[in-house]
């Protein structure tokens, strides 16, 4: 499977999760919290609950919706709603009556357990034990997915390896590894903490097993032998699809150099003329920044660079935090509110860093260094408001293209860039610190 498509499937029942979290949150009309862990057997919930813990374990009747997350997650008793797990490990032995939502390192439907409507997992194992029962679809993301139990209607799995002994009333469409009769296509660090068994990559279809509808698999090679099942609509195979890189003549190639280099140098010089035209006063201070200050602008801009991005990772998670607790305690009515002034913020923000750093960084390098070179070469143009910022701009875009060499070149000249606006802002900003003490 391609780590693209494998990617897509993983993240899909993340993103169910938190969608019908908050529609969950929107729609209650009473939510119970449970910090315990712990629903007895004797206990009945008349409303949706959200239960937390190290071990959590359900053994009454929840007549609502359930979101569980912990360490552990076991449904040993009745949800008359719908499921909503996350986990290291889970373990259904009970009935859920709408469909299940999960994400956790491994997932077990027990003989007993009976999901009335859809279920979706994603995660490294699956194992459906015989007896355990899906009234609709199964939705598997996994590294394993090992079927014994009975799927009312279709199985879709994007997985490395797929084992199925069970009952299964529609279609299978499989996308799976190849399979090289060994243990070698096993995962090479040994699977997460509480998965007694992995086996082999590729799909295994038994004897036993039943499929009412097509078995649709695509692999990057043909499984036939282990597929010993006749499913009632038969077997499709189809190959993974590898695309074709064309091939370039030497020509092609300079031409698609030049015509990249050409478009960063426009783009660069309208920018920088731009900036010029605009904020000249400004554009100067930081030209000479760079040129008194080069290596301490170079070391500053390392640290701009790398608090801007730990920053925003640290602000997203702040938001993420605050959208889910208000959304929690007014039931989601304030949850909508904060994700969208604070992510559209955020987002903001981070447009303009980006800008900063792809390219004013560049151009404030750049025309220093023109006026370098001019300086050196010829004088009478080095104090022109054009001629630096178009000889800076193409030393760069020549410098740049040299390989390996070049990406350091723009490394050093995008830290320095940053650095410089670093050291001008915080010169500017002394005399009023010192007025104020």
């Amino acid at each position: 499977m391609s780590p693209k498509r494998k990617f897509l499937v993983y993240l899909l029942p993340i993103v169910l999760i938190f969608t019908l979290s908050f529609g969950i949150a929107n729609s209650a009309k009473a939510v119970e919290f449970d910090e315990d862990g712990f629903v007895g057997a004797d206990e009945v919930i008349d409303d949706d609950l959200f239960i937390t813990g190290e071990n959590v374990k359900i053994n009454g009747t929840i007549n609502g919706d359930l979101i569980a997350t912990g360490g552990t997650v076991t449904v040993n008793g009745t949800v008359k709603g719908s499921l909503v797990a996350g986990a290291q490990a889970i373990t259904i032995n009970g009935t859920v009556e709408g469909s299940v939502y999960s994400g956790a390192s491994t997932l077990t439907l027990g003989e007993e357990a009976s999901i009335g409507r859809n279920f979706f997992y994603g995660g490294f194992n699956l194992t459906t034990e015989p007896g355990s029962m899906v009234g609709r679809d199964l939705l598997v993301g996994a590294y394993q997915a090992l079927l014994s139990g009975e799927v009312g209607r279709d199985v879709k799995a994007g997985v490395g390896a797929l084992e199925l002994n069970g009952k299964v009333g529609g279609d299978v469409t499989a996308e799976v590894d190849a399979s090289d009769g060994d243990s070698s296509s096993m995962p090479s660090f040994g699977g997460p903490p509480g998965v007694d068994t992995i086996v082999p990559a590729g799909i295994r279809i038994s004897e036993d097993a039943e499929i009412g509808g097509k078995l649709t698999y695509t692999s990057p090679a043909e499984q036939a032998e282990a597929i010993q099942a006749s499913p009632e609509d038969g077997v499709k195979f189809n190959l993974t699809e590898t695309p074709d890189v064309p091939q370039r003549s030497p020509a092609a190639v300079v031409g698609h150099w030049a015509i990249a280099r050409l478009r960063e140098f426009i783009t660069l010089l309208l920018l920088g003329a731009l900036a010029v035209w605009q904020l000249p006063t400004l554009f100067n201070k930081l030209t000479e920044t760079v040129r008194s200050q080069a290596l301490p602008a170079t070391g500053w801009g390392l640290v701009v660079v790398v608090i801007g991005y730990v920053g925003a990772f640290i602000a997203g998670g702040l938001i993420l935090a605050a959208g889910i607790f208000f959304g929690i305690v007014t039931l989601g009515g304030l949850s909508r509110t904060v994700f969208g002034i604070g992510f559209s913020g955020l987002t903001l923000i981070m447009v303009v860093f980006g800008l900063l750093i792809t390219y004013i960084s560049k151009l404030v390098v750049a025309v220093a260094g023109g006026k370098l070179v001019l300086q050196k070469l010829a004088p009478q143009y080095a104090d022109h408001k054009a001629w630096p910022l178009v000889a800076g701009v193409l030393i760069y875009i020549l410098l740049r293209s040299i390989p390996i060499l070049g990406w350091i070149i723009g490394l050093l000249v995008t830290l320095a860039g940053m650095g410089a606006m670093w050291l001008l802002y915080r010169s500017q900003q002394a005399p009023t610190l010192e007025v104020t003490a």
